[in-house]
């Protein structure tokens, strides 16, 4: 995230317009104006700033010298030259020493957004590196369990990867999927190559298909410049297609191509890409029922379903709770810097009676909660919602003895919810009530405590 600016440049007239250019694009940034090279420095030493704008050449210190202490002082921020075009050659060089780039005198709106753009993609993507390699350091991408049923679906994982087929992996909500593909990733022989990610139900249709395919220059309003798809730079390694049934009739044309003929166009462009990527895909639905009701292309899912797994729910796999929820309290107490909380025999029971209907990653979100709420290094019975105190839909589908006819009814939606994966519409059609009526007690449930997040629609 850019927060804090910091602008230097002797020429006041200048440095107003930087001034205003940032305002005028994006009116949530702090920008800070330093007159020269030495007030800049010195601000870089008491405060702490996202991004710097300076100018090459100014009295005393100027814009390497500016760049040579933000780096010293404020390893995490950007540093942009701002130049005129005789002074190019240097401002070059100051890339080689850590700058981030430079812009020519006078700048324009345009530059500064398009800067903007491109510094915030940078630094999401340093944190999201940062990110993983924590969670390597600490296990965390390890697939945790010791359930026959995880274990099966880890040596089939393992031994599929020596392959190039494509996999498909099946399975509820938070139940692994990711965590997977990275496993036959990491277990192949495109280990040493890139994994690229693309979550096909987050996008439209139209910006899905530039992201995959990428784009030329002009080829839609706003494509300034030509760009690569997830595609090209998944060239020699794994692309992971999330949620592959949010995808349109169109795309999985497309797709279809891809995956015989290993060649695509960009989107607005006639050159012909080749690539050599293996292909995992992921839903969380039944994707035969889906071809069966023509809502999925039947060529296409037999060439996504060369070789499929799918992912055990957390009710189904005997023992890995106790395993998961420990595994989970110390990670989280290590990021926090924190000794390890206690949980309590009675807690370890509920969370065992609970059937998590999130799976893993409703185990996780939980955990992460309590441990950051731990105030007495302890975690009991009473620090947990109590919805996870009086669990619903049992693992076993029985229903609640003793409860109220409201409990039986919730009962019936959530484990009803729960077989069908989450999905709304077709618990709507197994119950024969509307999918508003379902969308209604979702919501009661949250307001009321007895539901740790929606399912999907």
């Amino acid at each position: 995230m850019i927060r804090r600016v910091l602008i230097a440049d002797d020429e006041a007239t200048d440095r107003e317009l930087m001034l205003e250019t940032l305002r005028a694009v994006d009116d949530q940034l702090l920008v800070t104006a330093a007159r020269d090279g030495e007030e800049a420095c010195a601000l870089l030493e008491r405060e702490g700033f996202d991004l710097v704008l300076t100018d090459l050449k100014m009295p005393g210190k100027g814009g390497l010298e500016v760049l040579e202490k933000a780096r010293a002082a404020a390893p995490g921020a950007e540093v942009v030259i701002v130049t005129g075009f005789v002074d190019v050659p240097t401002a070059v060089e100051s890339i080689k020493k850590g700058g981030f780039d430079y812009l020519l005198k006078p700048i324009c709106v345009d530059q500064v957004e398009m800067l903007l753009r491109r510094v915030k993609e940078h630094v999401r993507l340093v944190e999201e590196n940062r990110y993983l390699h924590a969670e390597l350091a600490g296990g965390g991408s390890d697939i945790i369990g010791e359930s026959r049923a995880i274990k099966d679906v880890c040596q089939k994982a393992v031994f599929v990867a020596a392959t190039d087929a494509t996999v498909l992996l099946q399975g509820e909500s938070g139940t692994g999927k990711e965590l997977v593909s990275r496993l036959i990733h990491n277990s192949s022989p495109r280990a040493a190559g890139p994994f690229i990610r693309v979550n096909c139900a987050a996008l439209s249709e139209s910006i899905l298909e530039s992201e995959l395919f990428g784009h030329e220059k002009g080829a839609f309003t706003g494509a300034h410049t030509s760009k690569p798809g997830r595609f090209e730079l998944a060239d020699g390694g794994t692309l992971l297609l999330d949620e592959i049934t949010e995808t349109s009739e169109k795309l999985q044309a497309e797709l279809l191509r891809v995956i015989e003929e290993k060649e695509f166009e960009r989107v607005g462009g006639t050159r012909t890409v080749r690539v050599d990527v293996r292909i995992i895909t992921t839903t969380n639905r039944d994707l035969a029922k889906e071809v069966a009701e023509k809502r999925f292309r039947e060529d296409l899912y037999y060439r996504l379903n060369v070789v499929p797994l799918v992912l055990p729910p957390l009710r189904e796999r005997d023992g890995d709770v106790d395993v998961l929820v420990e595994h989970f309290v110390g990670r989280f107490a290590r990021r926090l810097g924190r000794s390890r909380p206690a949980l309590s025999d009675d807690a370890l029971a509920l969370f065992r009676r609970y059937p998590w209907p999130g799976n893993v990653r409703e185990m996780e979100n939980l955990v992460q909660r309590l441990v950051i709420m731990d105030t007495d290094g302890a975690i009991g019975s009473d620090d947990l919602p109590d919805y996870l105190a009086r669990p619903v839909p049992g693992a076993d589908g029985a229903l609640p003895l003793g409860g109220t006819l409201e409990d039986v009814e919730r009962h019936v939606i959530l484990h009803t919810l729960a077989r069908c994966d989450g999905n709304r519409t077709r618990a709507a059609e197994r119950l024969n009530i509307s999918t508003r009526t379902i969308r209604n007690k979702l919501k009661k449930y949250m307001d009321e405590g007895l539901l740790e997040e929606k399912l999907s629609a």
